[in-house]
């Protein structure tokens, strides 16, 4: 029932159904990342990020600590963006000199 409204929808505003899906999923997966960053952020105390900070000059605070969760899906998901890119455009690759 949901793939025939997407459809239906796709029919009425003139557009392939796959990018609908992709539209989807980005959705999903934006969803998906926000959630993970506001659930990582109370993994942590205000006192223990500033127990783990250097500050430089009165206006800069370093802060050293274990990355985060949803940092660990944005890392892999540049990493395999990075290699579908290279995949598709290895032809183009290819013809430098």
């Amino acid at each position: 029932m949901i793939f025939e409204n997407l459809a239906a929808i796709a029919d009425i505003v003139m557009v392939n159904p796959f990018y609908i899906y992709v539209s989807l999923i980005i959705i999903a997966a934006g969803s998906i990342l926000m959630y993970l960053i506001v659930r990582s952020s109370s993994e942590f105390s205000v006192t223990e990020t500033e127990k783990n900070a250097d500050e430089f000059a009165g206006g800069i605070k370093d802060s050293h600590g274990p990355v985060t969760s949803w940092l660990w899906i944005v890392y892999i998901g540049l990493i395999i963006w990075a290699i579908a890119y290279l995949i598709q455009h290895a032809s183009e690759f290819a013809s430098f000199p």
